[in-house]
């Protein structure tokens, strides 16, 4: 059986797929995960056997779908990578355009040296493999940093990389901070290898700003699903992994909602460009949001039929666990015809 693998995204919903799952209005058909995150929902509900549209505006949380969502058979290889032959001046070409905003801001010089390398080659490699050696080069650079984040300040970095340091500290020496890009993707291909797997549907993946999707998309689905950035949360997904995207050049604009104090309007005006392109809408939220979900179902009770169900939960941050359990929600919206 697939298994979803190692991701480090904070605010992942693997915990709670699921239930999330279990109370999905119907069983079988089309779901668009329009914040697809780390992808943890569109994999369980691609191993449910719905066809899964799955988009996100990050550039690093696409090549995650595009890896593990849209493919469904292609592996990757040591020989694929470590075959390829990348030549010094295009190792140093890419090494000045990354060094500026990487030496010495999340990783040492010659480490930035090591990325540079494995940057040329996925540009060497063709459609899926591409994408899941794209998905290894995240998840290393993600294991080197601690707190598993891109906006962690350099001094704090190298503080939390002294293993001698972080033992006295925190009794654990996190070794892997220290390792080679390369030995970080090694350690984990296996694994991400074993999560391909085919469900016997055309899932697809797509890399846009919510609006501009659902503006463009010309379909019509079961069930959008929505756990988008909530205000005063957890939630910085751009400082977190945004320097992915920029390495790669594949920033676009999007709409931040988790900044916009019209954060509830943006998301009424979000569910009505929804209304005519699907059956059921989904909203993933928590007893910690702004809106509340007393606020967000009266405002949606507008569009149709709504539900609410609620689990208790207790994330855990840097192993350990918060005593405040979270009460865990799902809005139900069976849309109007």
């Amino acid at each position: 059986m697939p298994k979803y693998p190692k991701i480090n995204y904070i605010g992942n919903k693997s915990k709670l797929v699921d239930w999330i799952l279990s109370n999905m209005p119907i069983k079988k058909g089309v779901v668009l995960d329009l914040f697809a995150g780390g992808c943890s929902v569109s994999y369980a509900l691609k191993k449910q056997g719905y066809t899964v549209l799955s988009n996100d505006c990050l550039y690093s949380n696409y090549v995650l779908s595009k890896a593990l969502i849209e493919n469904s058979r292609e592996i990757l290889k040591v020989e694929d990578i470590f075959n390829i032959k990348i030549s010094q001046k295009d190792s140093d070409q890419e090494y000045m355009k990354i060094s500026k905003f990487l030496t010495n801001k999340l990783y040492y010089d010659f480490e930035v040296k090591e990325l540079a390398k494995l940057i040329k080659i996925s540009e060497k490699l063709d459609d899926y493999k591409k994408y899941l050696f794209l998905a290894l080069i995240r998840r290393a650079m993600i294991r080197k940093l601690p707190y598993s984040r891109m906006n962690v300040p350099w001094e704090q970095i190298k503080k939390l990389r002294d293993e001698d340091y972080s033992y006295n500290k925190y009794k654990r020496r996190r070794a892997y901070h220290n390792q080679s890009f390369e030995s970080l993707i090694m350690a984990d291909l296996q694994n991400y290898n074993e999560s391909i797997f085919d469900n016997n549907q055309k899932n697809k993946s797509f890399h846009k700003d919510s609006f501009d999707f659902i503006k463009q998309f010309k379909g019509r689905v079961d069930i959008i699903y929505m756990d988008p950035p909530y205000p005063k949360t957890m939630n910085k997904y751009g400082d977190f992994y945004g320097i992915y995207d920029k390495i790669f050049g594949k920033e676009i604009d999007y709409i931040n909602l988790s900044k916009n104090e019209m954060f509830l309007n943006n998301l009424i005006d979000l569910t009505k460009l929804c209304l005519n392109k699907t059956r059921y809408i989904v909203i993933s939220l928590n007893n910690k949001t702004n809106p509340s979900v007393e606020e967000l179902n009266s405002v949606m009770k507008n569009f149709g039929q709504t539900k609410v169900i609620q689990k208790s939960h207790q994330y855990k941050l840097t192993n350990k666990e918060n005593k405040n359990t979270t009460i865990e929600q799902l809005l139900i919206l069976k849309v109007k015809r």
